[in-house]
């Protein structure tokens, strides 16, 4: 019989991390939110699924920041574990009567028990709020970066290496001058950051070995920005990207991707480059892009519950 116990702490399950125990706490405490979790226990009593949303003001999410929360689970974690944590947190919820909203990871992740939390989000009562696009790019060892692009988006990175542009990864030291080309790019578009420079250096310090800055260069000047965050060792997930203004006419961000690409390459995996909807209206601009780099789409489903 599986026991599930709420608490305040989340076990270390492993997963990904988005729901690792040190992030959660960690961001709870930035962010000035509470936690409150959901353990689902073995026949010996150990973790064996955990969910855990963080709130404040009334509203409760999974994750806590990030692309996608849900269940962390332990390995060989059964469909009835995770099943139970989300029904124990849904029963909670509703006698509570709160809010919440919790967003999957996308179907290429491939996360333990993805199926048996939606199956019980669908019974528990969630409602569908949004089914995003999400793109990835498989990147096997040794993976030829050109492959697979077109001839024009090959001819517009060789024109950038003869210019003397280059992909240098940069040191948290230096990590704003990939923020700065980002910011400056989103804000031109109308898109605001959705963290300040101070709060991105402060993650990447607390997490230093997850995420990594990137830019293009040219004469000193940075063309285009990323920065990425390791969600698992197979997992590299673009948090952030963008190309300067004045440099977009020669498609740095081309050169940005081969580089991002020549890297995971090393080790093998994934890149996950985000979606390209917006509340679940297609971006057909950033869809093209990210086809045109052999991205593959997935669906990314968001879930919401209690009072409308």
């Amino acid at each position: 019989m599986i026991e599930v116990v709420h608490s305040q702490a989340p076990p270390a399950l492993g997963g990904h991390l988005f729901v690792d125990p040190e992030f959660l706490s960690y961001q709870a405490g930035a962010q000035g939110k509470a936690l409150e979790v959901f353990t689902a226990l073995g026949g010996r009593g150990e973790p064996m699924a955990s969910l855990t949303f963080a709130g404040k003001d009334g509203m409760w999410t999974s994750p806590i920041t990030g692309a996608f929360g849900g269940v962390a689970a332990a390995p060989g974690c059964g469909t009835q574990a995770a099943a139970a944590a989300v029904e124990a947190a849904s029963a909670w919820l509703h006698a509570q009567g709160l809010r919440a909203v919790l967003r999957l990871a996308p179907d290429g992740f491939a996360d333990r028990g993805s199926a048996a939390v939606e199956n019980a989000l669908f019974r528990g009562g969630w409602r569908l709020a949004q089914v995003d696009l999400n793109y990835h790019l498989d990147v096997p060892v040794g993976r030829d970066v050109l492959a697979g692009l077109g001839e024009t988006k090959q001819k517009e990175i060789r024109r950038l290496k003869r210019s003397g542009a280059a992909f240098v990864r940069l040191s948290l030291e230096d990590g704003e001058r990939a923020y700065a080309v980002i910011a400056a790019n989103r804000m031109a578009r109308g898109y605001p950051m959705t963290m300040t420079w101070p709060q991105v250096r402060a993650l990447a310090a607390a997490f230093p070995e997850r995420a990594g800055f990137a830019i293009v260069e040219r004469d000193g000047r940075a063309m285009a920005g990323a920065i990425c965050l390791e969600l698992t060792a197979a997992w590299t997930y673009v948090f952030y990207w963008g190309e300067s203004t004045e440099s977009r006419r020669e498609s740095p961000i081309m050169l940005l991707a081969e580089g991002l690409v020549a890297e995971r390459s090393v080790r093998g995996g994934v890149l996950d480059l985000g979606v390209s909807t917006d509340e679940s209206a297609p971006n057909p601009g950033l869809i093209g892009f990210k086809e045109g780099l052999g991205c593959r789409a997935t669906s990314k489903r968001t879930y919401r519950f209690g009072p409308t």
